[in-house]
């Protein structure tokens, strides 16, 4: 059997926050209306998250983003596509 090929149609990604060498969190799309973020990772079941203020891995300044389950995404560190 082989195993089936997953490609990410990168038309549908506005940003990306890599997270190991397999593994990224994509941004497809935002909603500012709403405020709240289409992501997936790697590009699997898309969902909304809300917009939020956290705290980056050792800073001590509020930053914009989003939470990816308990992960926090600073928008700073998202590379856009």
């Amino acid at each position: 059997m082989e195993k089936e090929s997953k490609i990410i149609d990168l038309s549908t990604v506005i940003g990306i926050y890599p997270i190991c060498n397999t593994g990224a969190i994509l941004v497809h799309q935002i909603d500012y209306p709403n405020d709240r973020i289409l992501a997936s990772m790697n590009g699997e079941n898309p969902e909304w998250c809300e917009l939020k203020e956290g705290y980056a891995d050792g800073s001590n300044e509020s930053e914009s983003g989003f939470c990816w389950g308990e992960f926090f995404v600073p928008f700073a560190d998202v590379m856009r596509m």
